[in-house]
Protein backbone atom coordinates (compact mmCIF):
# COMPACT_ATOMS: atom_id res chain seq x y z
CA UNK A 1 0.00 0.00 0.00
CA UNK A 2 0.87 3.56 0.05
CA UNK A 3 1.39 5.89 2.83
CA UNK A 4 2.60 9.06 4.06
CA UNK A 5 5.65 9.15 5.93
CA UNK A 6 7.76 12.22 7.25
CA UNK A 7 11.13 12.67 6.34
CA UNK A 8 13.88 14.81 7.35
CA UNK A 9 11.16 18.05 7.51
CA UNK A 10 9.10 16.79 4.63
CA UNK A 11 6.42 14.46 3.12
CA UNK A 12 6.74 11.69 0.96
CA UNK A 13 3.46 9.17 -0.20
CA UNK A 14 6.01 5.84 -0.19
CA UNK A 15 5.41 1.76 -0.67
CA UNK A 16 4.73 0.64 3.12
CA UNK A 17 3.91 -3.11 3.95
CA UNK A 18 0.07 -3.90 4.33
CA UNK A 19 -0.64 -4.28 8.04
CA UNK A 20 -2.61 -7.75 9.25
CA UNK A 21 -5.67 -7.42 10.46
CA UNK A 22 -6.02 -9.85 13.23
CA UNK A 23 -8.73 -10.64 16.34
CA UNK A 24 -10.61 -7.32 17.17
CA UNK A 25 -9.36 -4.77 14.29
CA UNK A 26 -10.45 -4.00 11.25
CA UNK A 27 -9.67 -3.25 8.16
CA UNK A 28 -10.92 0.41 6.44
CA UNK A 29 -9.75 1.54 2.87
CA UNK A 30 -9.32 5.14 3.33
CA UNK A 31 -11.37 7.82 2.11
CA UNK A 32 -9.52 10.67 3.87
CA UNK A 33 -7.44 11.99 6.85
CA UNK A 34 -7.58 14.67 8.74
CA UNK A 35 -4.57 16.74 9.40
CA UNK A 36 -3.54 17.88 12.73
CA UNK A 37 -0.53 19.80 14.84
CA UNK A 38 0.75 16.50 16.13
CA UNK A 39 1.54 15.45 11.81
CA UNK A 40 3.46 18.93 11.78
CA UNK A 41 5.51 17.94 14.79
CA UNK A 42 6.23 14.48 13.67
CA UNK A 43 6.90 15.46 10.01
CA UNK A 44 9.62 17.44 11.56
CA UNK A 45 10.84 14.58 13.50
CA UNK A 46 9.64 16.26 17.28
CA UNK A 47 6.53 13.90 18.02
CA UNK A 48 8.11 10.00 17.53
CA UNK A 49 5.02 7.72 17.15
CA UNK A 50 4.21 5.30 20.57
CA UNK A 51 5.76 2.75 20.65
CA UNK A 52 3.95 -0.02 18.64
CA UNK A 53 2.02 2.52 16.62
CA UNK A 54 2.69 2.93 12.95
CA UNK A 55 4.87 5.10 11.69
CA UNK A 56 2.56 6.56 9.09
CA UNK A 57 1.29 9.74 9.34
CA UNK A 58 -2.32 10.68 10.56
CA UNK A 59 -4.33 10.46 14.07
CA UNK A 60 -7.84 9.79 12.11
CA UNK A 61 -9.03 9.13 8.88
CA UNK A 62 -12.64 8.11 7.30
CA UNK A 63 -13.44 5.18 4.68
CA UNK A 64 -15.17 1.85 4.14
CA UNK A 65 -14.40 -1.31 6.23
CA UNK A 66 -12.97 -3.68 3.90
CA UNK A 67 -11.66 -6.68 6.19
CA UNK A 68 -13.22 -7.80 9.61
CA UNK A 69 -11.24 -9.78 12.01
CA UNK A 70 -12.92 -12.12 14.18
CA UNK A 71 -14.87 -10.91 17.42
CA UNK A 72 -16.09 -7.09 15.74
CA UNK A 73 -19.33 -6.13 14.99
CA UNK A 74 -18.50 -4.06 12.10
CA UNK A 75 -19.75 -4.67 8.63
CA UNK A 76 -17.64 -4.74 5.14
CA UNK A 77 -18.68 -1.98 3.49
CA UNK A 78 -19.72 0.24 6.88
CA UNK A 79 -18.65 4.33 6.59
CA UNK A 80 -17.03 4.98 9.61
CA UNK A 81 -14.11 7.45 11.13
CA UNK A 82 -11.63 5.96 13.70
CA UNK A 83 -9.22 7.76 15.99
CA UNK A 84 -5.51 6.51 15.59
CA UNK A 85 -1.79 6.42 17.23
CA UNK A 86 -0.87 6.75 13.69
CA UNK A 87 -1.34 5.53 9.65
CA UNK A 88 -4.35 6.90 9.03
CA UNK A 89 -2.26 8.58 5.86
CA UNK A 90 -2.51 5.73 3.80
CA UNK A 91 -4.23 3.84 1.33
CA UNK A 92 -5.35 1.54 4.29
CA UNK A 93 -5.13 1.45 8.13
CA UNK A 94 -6.02 -1.62 10.25
CA UNK A 95 -7.24 -0.34 13.73
CA UNK A 96 -8.90 -1.57 17.07
CA UNK A 97 -12.80 -2.06 15.87
CA UNK A 98 -13.50 -0.24 19.29
CA UNK A 99 -11.50 3.09 18.07
CA UNK A 100 -13.85 3.06 15.28
CA UNK A 101 -17.65 5.15 15.04
CA UNK A 102 -20.23 5.52 12.13
CA UNK A 103 -19.96 8.47 10.32
CA UNK A 104 -22.60 10.30 11.27
CA UNK A 105 -25.89 10.63 8.93
CA UNK A 106 -25.91 13.64 6.63
CA UNK A 107 -21.74 14.17 6.78
CA UNK A 108 -19.60 13.23 3.97
CA UNK A 109 -16.68 11.13 4.50
CA UNK A 110 -14.16 14.04 3.35
CA UNK A 111 -15.85 15.79 6.67
CA UNK A 112 -16.20 12.51 8.85
CA UNK A 113 -12.03 12.21 9.04
CA UNK A 114 -12.08 15.52 10.42
CA UNK A 115 -14.27 14.42 13.66
CA UNK A 116 -12.43 11.76 15.32
CA UNK A 117 -9.16 13.21 16.95
CA UNK A 118 -10.39 16.87 17.71
CA UNK A 119 -14.08 15.63 19.15
CA UNK A 120 -12.03 13.16 21.37
CA UNK A 121 -9.50 15.70 22.36
CA UNK A 122 -12.52 18.45 23.19
CA UNK A 123 -14.84 15.57 25.03
CA UNK A 124 -11.78 14.17 27.07
CA UNK A 125 -10.42 17.33 28.37
CA UNK A 126 -13.68 19.26 29.12
CA UNK A 127 -16.59 16.93 29.91
CA UNK A 128 -14.46 14.25 31.24
CA UNK A 129 -11.54 15.13 32.84
CA UNK A 130 -12.13 18.85 33.80
CA UNK A 131 -15.66 17.56 34.61
CA UNK A 132 -17.66 20.84 33.28
CA UNK A 133 -21.01 21.41 35.07
CA UNK A 134 -23.67 23.41 32.61
CA UNK A 135 -23.72 26.46 33.62
CA UNK A 136 -20.05 26.76 34.24
CA UNK A 137 -18.08 29.20 32.04
CA UNK A 138 -15.28 28.43 29.75
CA UNK A 139 -12.00 29.69 28.08
CA UNK A 140 -10.61 28.38 24.92
CA UNK A 141 -7.37 29.43 23.40
CA UNK A 142 -6.64 28.92 19.85
CA UNK A 143 -10.40 28.66 19.61
CA UNK A 144 -10.59 28.68 15.94
CA UNK A 145 -8.21 25.47 15.72
CA UNK A 146 -9.93 22.74 14.86
CA UNK A 147 -10.41 21.52 18.86
CA UNK A 148 -11.37 24.41 20.06
CA UNK A 149 -14.04 24.46 16.72
CA UNK A 150 -15.48 21.60 18.15
CA UNK A 151 -14.97 22.47 22.02
CA UNK A 152 -17.14 25.72 20.75
CA UNK A 153 -20.04 23.51 19.59
CA UNK A 154 -20.09 21.24 22.64
CA UNK A 155 -19.92 23.91 24.77
CA UNK A 156 -23.02 25.42 23.19
CA UNK A 157 -24.77 22.27 22.76
CA UNK A 158 -24.49 21.42 26.82
CA UNK A 159 -25.01 24.75 28.11
CA UNK A 160 -21.65 26.27 29.11
CA UNK A 161 -20.87 29.79 27.88
CA UNK A 162 -17.29 29.98 26.52
CA UNK A 163 -15.08 32.39 25.34
CA UNK A 164 -12.01 32.66 23.26
CA UNK A 165 -8.44 33.84 21.97
CA UNK A 166 -7.96 33.92 18.49
CA UNK A 167 -5.01 34.69 15.52
CA UNK A 168 -6.97 37.57 14.08
CA UNK A 169 -10.78 39.61 14.20
CA UNK A 170 -11.95 37.15 11.09
CA UNK A 171 -11.15 33.91 13.39
CA UNK A 172 -12.87 35.69 16.46
CA UNK A 173 -15.96 36.10 14.00
CA UNK A 174 -15.73 32.27 13.14
CA UNK A 175 -15.48 31.62 16.62
CA UNK A 176 -18.94 33.50 17.76
CA UNK A 177 -20.72 32.30 14.63
CA UNK A 178 -20.16 28.71 16.30
CA UNK A 179 -21.53 29.58 19.29
CA UNK A 180 -18.50 31.36 21.73
CA UNK A 181 -19.91 34.04 23.35
CA UNK A 182 -16.85 36.53 22.08
CA UNK A 183 -13.14 36.85 23.03
CA UNK A 184 -9.81 38.71 22.27
CA UNK A 185 -7.21 38.62 19.28
CA UNK A 186 -4.09 37.56 21.29
CA UNK A 187 -2.20 40.07 19.55
CA UNK A 188 -4.00 42.70 21.31
CA UNK A 189 -3.14 41.27 24.88
CA UNK A 190 -5.15 39.09 26.65
CA UNK A 191 -6.17 41.36 29.28
CA UNK A 192 -9.40 41.93 28.24
CA UNK A 193 -10.28 38.18 28.65
CA UNK A 194 -11.09 39.94 32.84
CA UNK A 195 -14.24 41.48 31.55
CA UNK A 196 -15.57 37.97 30.77
CA UNK A 197 -14.30 35.50 33.93
CA UNK A 198 -13.66 34.79 35.81
CA UNK A 199 -14.08 31.38 33.73
CA UNK A 200 -14.35 27.78 35.65
CA UNK A 201 -12.52 25.55 33.00
CA UNK A 202 -9.50 26.91 30.32
CA UNK A 203 -8.53 24.73 27.58
CA UNK A 204 -5.05 25.38 27.11
CA UNK A 205 -3.04 24.28 23.76
CA UNK A 206 -0.52 27.47 24.11
CA UNK A 207 1.71 26.79 27.46
CA UNK A 208 4.03 29.30 29.17
CA UNK A 209 2.92 32.40 26.94
CA UNK A 210 -0.62 32.35 28.69
CA UNK A 211 0.41 30.84 32.30
CA UNK A 212 0.25 34.21 34.16
CA UNK A 213 -2.85 35.12 32.70
CA UNK A 214 -4.82 31.72 33.21
CA UNK A 215 -3.80 32.04 36.75
CA UNK A 216 -5.58 35.34 37.03
CA UNK A 217 -8.52 34.59 35.02
CA UNK A 218 -9.50 31.36 36.43
CA UNK A 219 -12.11 31.29 39.28
CA UNK A 220 -12.27 29.67 42.80
CA UNK A 221 -12.19 26.39 41.80
CA UNK A 222 -11.15 26.87 38.31
CA UNK A 223 -9.53 23.75 36.31
CA UNK A 224 -6.50 24.47 33.71
CA UNK A 225 -6.37 21.91 31.22
CA UNK A 226 -2.73 22.02 29.29
CA UNK A 227 -3.08 20.40 26.12
CA UNK A 228 -0.27 21.52 24.32
CA UNK A 229 2.90 23.77 24.49
CA UNK A 230 2.59 26.22 21.48
CA UNK A 231 3.81 28.97 23.42
CA UNK A 232 6.86 27.45 25.52
CA UNK A 233 7.40 24.96 28.15
CA UNK A 234 9.02 27.26 31.28
CA UNK A 235 6.76 29.33 33.01
CA UNK A 236 7.47 31.14 36.69
CA UNK A 237 3.88 31.20 38.42
CA UNK A 238 2.33 32.78 41.56
CA UNK A 239 1.47 29.24 43.22
CA UNK A 240 -0.35 31.66 45.99
CA UNK A 241 -3.18 32.09 43.68
CA UNK A 242 -2.96 28.31 42.67
CA UNK A 243 -3.44 27.79 46.79
CA UNK A 244 -6.23 30.49 47.32
CA UNK A 245 -8.37 29.92 44.34
CA UNK A 246 -7.87 25.77 44.88
CA UNK A 247 -6.80 25.58 40.80
CA UNK A 248 -6.26 22.17 39.77
CA UNK A 249 -3.70 22.20 36.81
CA UNK A 250 -4.49 18.77 34.93
CA UNK A 251 -1.92 17.82 31.82
CA UNK A 252 -3.64 15.50 29.35
CA UNK A 253 -2.59 14.03 26.38
CA UNK A 254 -4.46 11.97 24.05
CA UNK A 255 -2.32 9.66 21.31
CA UNK A 256 -0.12 7.48 24.09
CA UNK A 257 -3.47 6.80 26.06
CA UNK A 258 -3.94 3.03 26.07
CA UNK A 259 -6.41 1.00 23.44
CA UNK A 260 -8.88 0.61 26.66
CA UNK A 261 -8.99 4.21 27.63
CA UNK A 262 -9.61 5.24 24.03
CA UNK A 263 -12.09 2.25 23.86
CA UNK A 264 -14.19 3.81 26.70
CA UNK A 265 -13.73 7.14 24.96
CA UNK A 266 -14.81 5.92 21.90
CA UNK A 267 -17.88 4.64 23.44
CA UNK A 268 -18.64 7.62 25.38
CA UNK A 269 -18.05 10.18 22.66
CA UNK A 270 -20.54 7.44 20.61
CA UNK A 271 -23.60 7.76 23.07
CA UNK A 272 -23.04 11.34 24.23
CA UNK A 273 -22.09 13.55 21.39
CA UNK A 274 -23.08 11.07 18.08
CA UNK A 275 -26.18 11.82 17.99
CA UNK A 276 -25.93 15.63 17.87
CA UNK A 277 -24.42 15.61 14.78
CA UNK A 278 -27.71 13.56 13.11
CA UNK A 279 -29.80 16.69 15.33
CA UNK A 280 -27.89 19.45 13.39
CA UNK A 281 -26.65 20.79 16.60
CA UNK A 282 -23.27 19.96 16.04
CA UNK A 283 -21.41 20.54 12.71
CA UNK A 284 -17.90 19.82 10.87
CA UNK A 285 -15.79 22.46 10.65
CA UNK A 286 -13.78 21.53 7.16
CA UNK A 287 -11.95 24.48 6.13
CA UNK A 288 -10.40 23.06 3.03
CA UNK A 289 -9.88 19.42 1.32
CA UNK A 290 -6.15 18.58 -0.42
CA UNK A 291 -5.63 16.00 -2.61
CA UNK A 292 -2.82 13.94 -1.45
CA UNK A 293 -0.66 14.58 -3.86
CA UNK A 294 -0.62 17.94 -2.61
CA UNK A 295 0.11 16.77 1.46
CA UNK A 296 2.80 19.19 1.26
CA UNK A 297 0.76 22.42 0.70
CA UNK A 298 -1.48 20.75 3.24
CA UNK A 299 0.96 21.21 5.75
CA UNK A 300 2.34 24.27 4.73
CA UNK A 301 -0.90 26.36 5.25
CA UNK A 302 -1.25 24.47 8.60
CA UNK A 303 1.93 25.47 10.21
CA UNK A 304 1.04 28.95 8.56
CA UNK A 305 -2.01 29.09 12.04
CA UNK A 306 -4.44 30.62 9.91
CA UNK A 307 -6.88 27.95 9.50
CA UNK A 308 -10.59 27.91 11.30
CA UNK A 309 -11.00 24.43 11.88
CA UNK A 310 -9.74 21.31 10.04
CA UNK A 311 -7.95 21.04 7.15
CA UNK A 312 -8.17 17.01 5.56
CA UNK A 313 -6.37 14.87 2.96
CA UNK A 314 -8.28 12.95 0.36
CA UNK A 315 -6.90 9.64 -0.35
CA UNK A 316 -9.24 7.77 -2.33
CA UNK A 317 -11.90 10.54 -4.15
CA UNK A 318 -14.01 7.51 -5.47
CA UNK A 319 -15.43 7.06 -2.20
CA UNK A 320 -16.00 10.30 -1.24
Amino acid sequence: MKALQGVEGHVEWVEEPSPACDVGQVRIRVAAAGLNRADLLQRAGLYPPPPGASRVLGLECSGVISEVGPGSSWQIGDRVCALLAGGGMAEEVVVDARHVLPVPEGVSLAEAAALPEVYSTAWLNLFQLAALKPGEKVLLHAGASGVGSAAIQLCKAFGNPCWVSVGSADRLVYCESLGAQGGVVRTEGLEALRDFGPFDVILDPVGANYAVNNLKLLALDGRWVLIGLMGGREAQLDLALVLAKRIQLLGSTLRSRDEQFKADLLSDLGQNVWPLFSEGRLSPQLAKTFPIQDAEAAFAELATNQVSGKLVLVIDPSLS
